[in-house]
């Protein structure tokens, strides 16, 4: 994936291209993780803005793109968006506001209809935004009760279908956008705390989440669950305190198998549905020749068995096209890693 505005964290080629949407290539899984076969997708980060400041960026009053107030960006009345992603050869697509006021049906027949799947992800709102109740603030990062309410509403409006499965576009949802640099703010950095308080966080939303799923009555081929971090070296987390995004992965793995440790008690067998149905996933600016010796080479020792993709990726500043070709190369290389 390559992230683009309005997300103004981080800079783009598209930005200066002024383009509305980028085509990248990853791999991801469709299936279960006990039954991994890697699909080749070429993925589009959507966020159909290209603000170029951070006023700009704080100045829009929403960023849920796949709702139907967007329908003359992405739908063939009008921009035709979607449409065009898939002439360009994309296959999937990626969001990232997520209103559960809106219904998305209609977009997520028309990525289907256009042959594209759909990877959304819950909104920042909750978890720190909401004035009062966020969990940061309110319930000591626990979201259970965030989170429940705004799933069931997103299944209710466009993520299920009439017979309870869920709509055959929607592949992956993200528990939350990089976790470790605001819930809490500096986990990755404080004291033991943060990255405890940021595993409870991520464990209690995925406990809502199969919760909210269960009172629907989900049947069906179910969607895979991730939740994105950074690349950032968490020093304080219990273990890879000198190697990026390793050390948050393997916190929220002890917090799966281990949730008592973290203060919380689910309501669902976590564990077991993070071994079905989870990927772990990460954001990079690095250069493509970082990533095996960095990363990957500690993480197929530590993950044997759990695959891996890169949620945002693009090297600033670098040929584009080599460092793709180069990534898509570590890609083919290592089985886990899904590109």
């Amino acid at each position: 994936w390559l992230k683009i505005p309005p997300r103004s964290q981080v800079t783009c080629l598209a930005t200066a291209l002024m383009m509305p949407f980028t085509v990248v290539v990853a791999l991801i899984t469709l299936l279960p993780v006990d039954l991994v076969v890697a699909e080749l997708i070429k993925g589009i980060s959507y966020g159909p803005v290209p603000l170029k400041s951070v006023d700009g960026a704080s100045q829009l009053p929403a960023d849920d793109w796949f709702c139907d107030e967007a329908v003359p960006l992405w739908g063939r009345s009008g921009r035709g968006d979607l449409r065009v992603m898939r002439e360009l050869g994309a296959n999937m697509v990626r969001l990232y506001g997520n209103n559960p006021e809106h219904d998305h049906t209609n977009f997520l027949d028309e990525a289907l209809e256009e042959g594209l799947s759909v990877a959304v992800g819950m909104s920042d709102y909750p978890y720190y935004q909401m004035v009062p109740g966020s969990c940061v603030r309110d319930t000591d990062l626990n979201c259970f009760t965030q989170i429940k309410p705004l799933y069931a509403e997103n299944l209710r409006k466009g993520f299920l279908r009439p017979d309870g499965t869920y709509h055959p576009a929607l592949k992956y949802m993200n528990i939350l956008n990089e976790a470790d640099l605001k819930v809490p703010p500096g986990a990755d950095t404080g004291g033991p705390e943060g990255p405890i308080g940021m595993a409870r966080a991520l464990i209690s939303a995925f406990d809502a989440m199969l919760d909210a799923e269960a009172e629907a009555g989900v049947t069906g081929p179910l969607i895979n669950f991730t939740a994105t971090f950074s690349y950032a070296i968490c020093s304080a987390c219990s273990t890879f305190s000198g190697m990026p995004a390793l050390g948050q992965m393997a916190q929220l793995d002890d917090a799966m198998h281990h949730p008592e440790n973290y203060g919380y008690t689910p309501k669902h067998d976590i564990t077991a549905a993070y071994k079905a149905r989870f990927t772990h996933s990460f954001n990079t600016q690095n250069p493509a020749t970082d990533l095996q010796h960095q990363f990957l080479d500690h993480y197929i020792a530590r993950f044997p068995s759990t695959p891996v993709y890169i949620g945002e990726y693009h090297r600033a500043g670098a040929n584009q096209v080599d460092d793709l070709g180069t990534i898509m190369s570590v890609a083919e290389q290592n089985p886990l890693f899904l590109g």
